[in-house]
C-alpha cells in the first residue's frame, strides 16, 4: 500500500514461494527422501541442496513490476536492444540501473554456489509461453531432492560453463606455456633463473599458443592437421551435437518408436533395435533424427553394444540414403564405433545387401566385418535370446509366412 492507502502495483519477492517449496510433496515423499546415494554412485554437477533452492523463485508475471534489488533481462543482460521488456524496466528502475549493468556475469547456479550468502532471492519472472520452457529446465540446474538430480542427470548440455557460470568457447582461449622458454621435461634448469639457454622461443613470446583456429580449419582441408588436432576438432563437433540434442524437444521423432534399448545379447552386451519400416525418411526432419540417435546412444556407446535393424518390409520412402549413414558415421564420437561389435541385419533384400557392401567398401572403414546379414530369426537366435528382444509384431509375422513360426523350448518340469 503507498502512504494514501492505495493498493501497489509493485509485487514484494518475499511473499513469493521459492522453487524448493513446489511439489513438495511430490518430491519429499517416502521413496525420494530414503533414497541414498553409493560412493560410486555419478553425482549431478549441481547438486541438490535446500538452501539454494530456498532462494530461488519462478514467478510468472511483468519483471518491471518486482520489488526487488536489482533486475536483469536474460535476453540481453546489458539492455541495449530496443524492445517492451528493456523500455518498461528503465522507466521503473533507478538511475544507477546503467552503472549496475556493467557489473554482471554469467545469467545464477554457479553464482549462489559462491556468493549465495549475501543473496536473498532470486526471481526468475516468466511469461505464459516461457513458464513450461522453465519448469522443464530449472529442475537440471537446481534439483529440489536427489531423486530429481539423479533424474537430471543425462539431460544436462554438454558445456556446463566454468565454476562461475560463464559459457566456456574454447577457440578463444590461449593457452600459453608458463615458462616459454624452458623445457618441460627439465625442472633441474628452473632454479638456474637467467642461466636457461632462450634461443629456442621462436620470434615472439607466444610462440607455444594453440594457434588460429580458421588456420587449422584450412589445414584441415588440406590434410596437413596432425591426428590429436582433428580428433580434438571431432570431439569438439561432437560435443556441440549433443549439446544441442539435449536441449531440443525430439518427442515427434520418439514417437515413431525405430530406435529402443532391449535386452542383452549372448555376450552380455546391450542390445539395441533399429525398425526401418518406422523412419519415414521424407516425411521428417533426418537432422532431428541425427539428434534423436546421439541423445539415445550418448550413454550406451560408452561400453560394448550391438545393433539389430530390422529391414522387414520396408519401402523406398524408409531407406537411410549413404549421405545420411555418412554424416552419422563422421559425427559421432570415436566410442560409437569401438564399442559397437556387431550389427545383425535381419531380412536384407538383395539390393539392400549389394548397397551395404558398396557403403562399408567405399564410405566407411572399420564397419564391414562387423555386419551379419540375418535371413530369418532362427539365426539372429544364435547370437540373441527372444526373450532379449522386443519384436515389432509385423516382423515376427512376416518371418513366420517366409520361415515357419520359431519356438521357444523350456526344460521340463521336475513333476514330469
Amino acid at each position: 500500500m503507498d502512504p494514501l492507502g492505495a493498493p501497489s502495483q509493485f509485487v514484494d519477492v518475499d511473499a513469493l514461494p521459492s522453487w524448493g517449496d513446489s511439489c513438495r510433496d511430490e518430491l519429499n515423499s517416502s521413496d525420494t527422501t530414503a533414497e541414498i546415494f553409493q560412493e560410486d554412485t555419478v553425482r549431478s554437477p549441481f547438486l541438490y541442496n535446500k538452501d539454494i533452492n530456498g532462494k530461488v523463485v519462478l514467478w510468472k508475471g511483468d519483471v518491471a513490476l518486482l520489488n526487488c534489488t536489482a533486475i536483469v533481462n536474460t535476453s540481453n543482460e546489458s539492455l541495449t536492444d530496443k524492445n517492451p521488456v528493456s523500455e518498461s524496466i528503465f522507466m521503473l528502475a533507478g538511475p544507477d540501473l546503467k552503472e549496475d549493468l556493467q557489473k554482471l556475469k554469467g545469467t545464477v547456479r554457479r553464482f549462489l554456489e559462491i556468493h549465495g550468502e549475501t543473496i536473498e532471492k532470486v526471481v526468475f519472472a516468466v511469461s505464459d509461453l516461457e513458464e513450461a520452457t522453465y519448469q522443464k529446465l530449472l529442475p537440471l540446474y537446481f534439483p529440489r531432492s536427489l531423486k530429481e538430480e539423479n533424474r537430471s542427470l543425462p539431460y544436462l548440455p554438454a558445456d556446463i560453463g566454468n565454476a562461475e557460470g560463464e559459457p566456456v568457447v574454447p577457440e578463444r582461449q590461449i593457452r600459453i606455456s608458463e615458462k616459454p622458454g624452458a623445457p618441460e621435461d627439465n625442472q633441474e634448469e628452473e632454479d638456474e633463473g637467467l642461466g636457461v639457454d632462450l634461443s629456442f622461443i621462436g620470434s615472439h613470446a607466444f610462440a607455444r599458443m594453440e594457434g588460429d583456429i580458421d588456420k587449422q580449419r584450412k589445414l584441415i582441408l588440406q590434410g596437413q592437421l596432425s591426428e590429436a588436432a582433428l580428433q580434438k576438432q571431432h570431439q569438439r563437433n561432437y560435443n556441440r551435437w549433443l549439446c544441442q540434442a539435449r536441449s531440443e524437444d525430439l518427442s515427434d521423432i520418439a514417437s515413431l518408436k525405430a530406435l529402443y534399448q532391449t535386452g542383452v545379447d549372448n555376450c552380455g552386451r546391450t542390445v539395441m533395435v533399429v525398425v526401418g519400416r518406422n523412419i519415414p525418411v521424407t516425411l521428417i526432419d533426418m537432422d532431428k533424427a541425427l539428434l534423436y540417435f546421439i541423445h539415445v546412444m550418448d550413454h550406451i556407446a560408452v561400453k560394448e553394444y550391438v545393433l539389430v535393424y530390422f529391414h522387414t518390409l520396408t519401402s523406398e520412402y524408409n531407406h537411410l540414403d549413404s549421405d545420411f549413414l555418412k554424416k552419422l558415421y563422421d559425427v559421432v564420437d570415436v566410442k560409437y564405433k569401438r564399442n559397437l561389435k556387431a550389427v545383425y541385419f535381419v531380412h536384407p533384400t538383395f539390393r539392400s545387401k549389394v548397397s551395404t557392401w558398396f557403403f562399408t567398401t567405399f564410405s566407411v572403414s572399420g564397419l564391414k566385418d562387423k555386419i551379419h546379414h540375418v535371413d530369418s530369426l532362427h539365426q539372429l537366435f544364435s547370437a540373441i535370446s527372444p526373450e532379449q528382444i522386443d519384436f515389432p509384431p509385423f516382423v515376427l509375422e512376416y518371418d513366420a509366412r517366409e520361415n515357419g513360426p520359431y519356438y521357444t523350448s523350456y526344460p521340463p518340469s521336475p513333476d514330469l
